[in-house]
């Protein structure tokens, strides 16, 4: 509501500066009429009136120096005290010329000169001062309806790419775990409808509780428990496989599915590293209240190449952490020839 009044209020510039003139003649004549004391309604004749407008038309003159020359010549550039010998000059172009109009009117010079110089230097310097406060007011309001149309606009940027990254990790993930049931198919394995019936429950996990944009580290959990379940029927007693859950925060939310693919990257490259005793462990760290530490390890092959860039998954979910949590995430990657290790930290209040 005070967004659209503003928005009125800017596009109705040329009606925001006849009023505050109507307005200044009003307090003008008000101020006349309360601060000499010879002076009443009934003498406001044409002279007077004409009198009055000249003074406010010579006040509009200096105002508008000061708001289209100096301030954004001299006082938005730093250049302060040109700003204030020029601001001076202006103020004196304004006596001086208000004075001779005002002898001429008046068919002589005013008694007091001196009495009338601060007068009007008072006067003018009121003038200057409102009216710049005005202006600075609106510009302050003009650039911070441009920062939150900016912030509206950067929102709905990340929004974006955030529903077609999220869009990428359901497919990501089902191509992976269908090519491993495909696999098991073709060998006719007595482990596909076990792998099916799990495959499920983590199908059901993936289209409803995705669609949220935080999920509890608990039901987080769960499903990389299914998952690594599923994983171990699938590599079976080849592959050693440790999880570790330390800690019991398990009410911290975070994004969902920011996990598996650190998870599916192990598994993908631990399941066929040659070694003895191929390994993948798995660590969370839930003692602090405000952030979550989450490691991987596998074991890998010496001449499988370098696999930092990874594929969609892990570029999705590196793109996802940027997105979520700039400046409360580190992510620490080992690739060594014969291990592979991830290392994220993130602040989740």
């Amino acid at each position: 509501m005070i967004g659209q009044v503003l928005k009125r209020w800017r596009k109705n510039f040329v009606f925001q500066h006849i009023f505050f003139w109507l307005i200044s003649i009003v307090l003008f004549t008000v101020v006349l009429f309360y601060t000499r004391g010879d002076f009443s309604i009934q003498d406001i004749d044409l002279r007077t009136a004409i009198s009055i407008l000249v003074t406010i038309a010579f006040l509009a003159v200096s105002v508008y120096i000061n708001f289209l020359f100096l301030i954004p010549v001299f006082f938005n550039k730093r250049r302060f005290l040109l700003f204030t010998l020029l601001e001076a000059g202006n103020i004196l172009l304004f006596i001086f010329l208000n004075y001779f109009v005002s002898t001429l009117f008046e068919g002589g010079g005013h008694p007091n000169f001196m009495s009338e110089f601060v007068a009007e230097f008072i006067l003018v310097l009121i003038f200057l001062i409102v009216s710049t406060l005005l202006k600075f007011m609106r510009d302050s309001i003009t650039l911070q309806d441009v920062e939150l149309r900016m912030k509206e606009v950067e929102r709905q940027k990340i929004e974006a790419e955030l529903r077609a990254l999220k869009a990428q990790v359901n497919p990501h993930f089902f191509f992976n775990t269908l090519n491993s049931l495909y696999s098991l198919s073709l060998d006719k394995s007595d482990k596909a409808p076990e792998l099916i019936l799990k495959l499920s429950e983590l199908m059901r996990y993936v289209i409803y509780e995705t669609k949220v944009d935080t999920v509890s580290i608990e039901k987080q959990l769960e499903f990389i428990n299914s998952y690594v379940y599923l994983e171990r029927i699938r590599t079976g007693e080849g592959l050693q496989i440790e999880m570790e859950i330390k800690g019991d925060h398990i009410e911290n939310k975070v994004a969902p599915l920011i996990f598996i693919a650190f998870i599916e990257n192990a598994f993908k490259h631990g399941s066929k590293s040659g070694s003895t005793r191929p390994y993948i462990k798995i660590f969370f760290n839930l003692e602090s209240e405000n952030q979550i530490l989450f490691s991987i390890e596998n074991s890998k092959e010496p001449v499988i190449h370098s696999i930092k860039g990874g594929g969609i998954g892990l570029a999705n979910v590196k793109q996802r952490l940027e997105l979520l949590y700039p400046a409360k995430y580190t992510l620490n990657i080992t690739d060594s020839d014969t291990r592979y290790r991830v290392e994220l930290t993130l602040v989740v209040k």
